[in-house]
């Protein structure tokens, strides 16, 4: 069994109990402790308050103790979409920038392994909110018709923190996909993270817990377009399925 409450602990490297998932800026492929982890954060209800019920979406947050920002979960189900459509639309970059209007940079800088990349992304926030950009390492695996995709933000030296950007924090984000009998899929989606800058923690756990919804609807409606999309854009290439495919350098880190 699986201590969820020693998140913040781990995550923000204050000390870890029995925990042993990743520290922010920790760099290493992710394992089987690590996605067993990641299944507990969904599974597990203890403590997380309902704040969202409709239109087949859940959301629930849950304080964290000594850090100030909570976790926040979501449970949806979405018809018409199957859970491998929904996975690639997560993973593909190129696509992304077709849907999402925040995004401004959404760079694969290079991978650990073939489950395991670094990647730079930054986003366009509204006035009077300075950009965001985050370095994340993502950790993925498919196992039969479950999909994980979680990640964590760690530093990379082609990417420092830039001028006119505050660099967020994510100490864990991520999704677990299935099918369900209505030939789409339920999607989980779990995100602890940090904005930072002048953005007060209240407005902050507010905000998060009314936009995660709209956003998830967002993924929802581009998986729906993007079989149609992906026939016309390198309908073959995907190295999130096929890691032969990946043209990204590897290399080894030293942690920072």
């Amino acid at each position: 069994k699986f201590n969820t409450q020693c998140t913040e602990f781990i995550v923000m490297a204050e000390g870890g109990g029995d925990c042993r998932f990743f520290k922010v800026g920790e760099i290493r492929p992710a394992n089987d402790y690590d996605f067993n982890y990641f299944r507990s954060l969904i599974s597990d209800f203890s403590d997380w308050r309902k704040s969202h019920d409709k239109n087949g979406v859940t959301v629930y947050s849950k304080e964290m103790g000594k850090a100030s920002v909570k976790m926040v979960k979501v449970r949806a189900e979405f018809k018409d979409v199957l859970p491998g459509t929904f996975y690639d639309v997560i993973h593909d970059g190129k696509y992304r920038r077709t849907w999402d209007e925040n995004v401004i940079e959404d760079v694969d800088i290079c991978a650990l392994d073939d489950n395991n990349d670094i990647g730079y992304y930054s986003m366009d926030c509204p006035v009077p909110l300075k950009n965001r950009d985050l370095v994340n390492q993502r950790s993925w695996r498919v196992t039969g018709d479950e999909y994980i995709v979680f990640n964590h933000s760690v530093a990379h030296e082609k990417y420092p923190p830039r001028k006119n950007f505050i660099r967020a924090v994510s100490y864990v984000t991520g999704f677990l996909i299935t099918s369900n009998r209505n030939d789409g899929c339920n999607v989980s989606y779990i995100s602890h993270s940090d904005l930072r800058g002048q953005v007060p923690k209240w407005t902050m756990n507010i905000g998060v817990t009314k936009l995660v919804p709209k956003a998830l609807k967002k993924i929802e409606e581009a998986a729906k377009k993007y079989p149609q999309w992906k026939e016309k854009n390198d309908p073959d290439f995907k190295p999130w399925i096929f890691p032969e495919q990946s043209k990204l350098p590897r290399h080894y880190f030293v942690q920072f």
